[in-house]
């Protein structure tokens, strides 16, 4: 490690599926003041002045997404759920303060910086609106209480680049909190952030502050929806097959009602819209005898996407179980396997964040609950850095009763807001 002084930076991004916020704060944490640059208003961006880069952006984070689910070796019985679109967020700031080799290795591993696409889709799913605290996980809401909010905490004594400042409120809507990252308020009051824009579902940073922090970029990412259709049965003794010839006994519930669905090559998928808002829940479950690795991939994922924006809504008879998941990844080993390698050691160029500064570590803490009535969903990624047809006669079926792979879309856009696998429903 370099002898040079060490300072530290730590990229936070926090998810729940409910509650629309283009990246605004809407309780700032009562130890801390949110500063933003002077003049500087977000940068209101419509989608169809940016439909091609921001196709891209959705591609990229799909793909970063399946990058991120597939972190984990396939052990045939790992559920999983990250948040695709807080990632991207979190490292979209980063990328914003990279130059150099750096930016380039960046640009490579999450495709180019396209700033005013990440503001025009932030700014998408604003108009949803509503606050995280008030939704009862028992009964989620309808309309959907969706938000994203991000945050820059920054060490009093230090300094932050006028550019970067910028950046943050035209792309981003946010500025800095200065606090001191020697004393334990600090992490109170990243965790209180933390714990106000995710509705309390997340309530620790994955990466607490030390003393030699001086610089946390946080983005929060809440949703709490219900169905636009509940699931009105409910089959206790129903079972989930695990793999070849393991079940295991699981309630599941049911319902009939037109959705729409979509076949492809070792695939079927179904759509389960939310209640307004424009979002909803793919599940794609792998043809009899297939893995659920031949579907996550960012192509499938986006054919089903593309499949299901075409289909014409028909009867369904749909059975899926219920299911809570709770996940941290490592982020640091994804990135460097897609060649984001150089922000990880002494040559990192992030300058416009802070001098000779590198990223010494970065995870994602993700969770979410989804049963009759709907969903509730949140994550927290850290990056912390240190110096150096017609419709049939017979209703179709669509059995979730083996392991399948979903993500939850701004169906507009098909950007991935959370994705994950079910591979035993009965596990935490």
């Amino acid at each position: 490690m370099s002898s040079r002084r060490r300072l530290g930076l730590s990229v936070g991004v926090a998810g729940v599926l409910l509650f629309s916020g283009c990246a605004t704060d809407p309780a700032p944490p009562t130890t801390a003041q949110l500063s933003k640059a002077p003049s500087v208003t977000f940068q209101q961006i419509g989608i169809d002045q940016v439909r091609a880069e921001s196709a891209e952006v959705v591609t990229a984070t799909r793909d970063l997404g399946v990058a991120l689910a597939q972190a984990e070796p396939d052990t045939g019985g790992t559920n999983r759920v990250v948040s695709p679109w807080s990632a991207m967020t979190a490292l979209g700031m980063v990328r914003a303060g990279a130059d150099g080799t750096t930016a380039d290795e960046l640009d490579r591993a999450l495709g180019p910086y396209r700033p005013k696409a990440l503001a025009a889709l932030l700014g998408q799913l604003d108009v949803i609106g509503g606050d995280p605290g008030t939704v009862d996980e028992d009964n989620p809401p309808t309309p959907p209480v969706y938000r994203q909010g991000t945050g820059a905490f920054v060490q009093k004594s230090s300094s932050l680049g006028r550019q970067y400042l910028t950046d943050l409120s035209s792309f981003f809507d946010t500025g800095v909190y200065p606090i001191d990252f020697r004393t334990p308020q600090a992490a109170n009051a990243i965790n209180e952030w933390i714990a106000v824009n995710t509705g309390g579902q997340i309530t620790q940073a994955p990466v607490p502050p030390d003393p030699e922090t001086v610089f946390s970029l946080l983005s929060t990412v809440y949703l709490g929806a219900a169905w636009d259709r509940p699931f009105t049965q409910t089959i206790d003794d129903g079972t989930f097959t695990t793999g070849p010839g393991r079940t295991v006994p699981t309630a599941m519930m049911s319902q009939t009602d037109d959705f729409r669905l979509a076949r492809g090559a070792g695939w079927t998928a179904l759509e389960l819209p939310y209640g307004g808002g424009g979002l909803a829940m793919q599940v794609v479950l792998p043809d009899v005898g297939a893995s659920v690795g031949s579907t996550l991939s960012g192509a499938v994922l986006g054919a089903v996407s593309d499949g299901l924006k075409r289909a014409r809504p028909a009867e369904v008879s749909v059975t899926m179980p219920r299911w809570k998941i709770e996940q941290t990844v490592d982020l640091a080993p994804v990135l460097e396997g897609l060649g984001a390698r150089r922000m990880f050691t002494s040559d990192a160029d992030l300058s416009a964040i802070g001098e000779d500064v590198f990223v010494s570590g970065a995870a994602q803490s993700a969770t979410i609950t989804v049963g009759e009535k709907g969903t509730v969903a949140a994550a927290v990624t850290q990056v912390a850095m240190t110096t150096t047809g017609l419709p049939p006669e017979q209703p179709e079926t669509f059995d979730a009763d083996r392991p399948f792979v979903y993500q939850i879309v701004d169906t507009s856009t098909s950007l991935p807001l959370f994705l994950g696998v079910v591979a035993n429903p009965t596990a935490n």
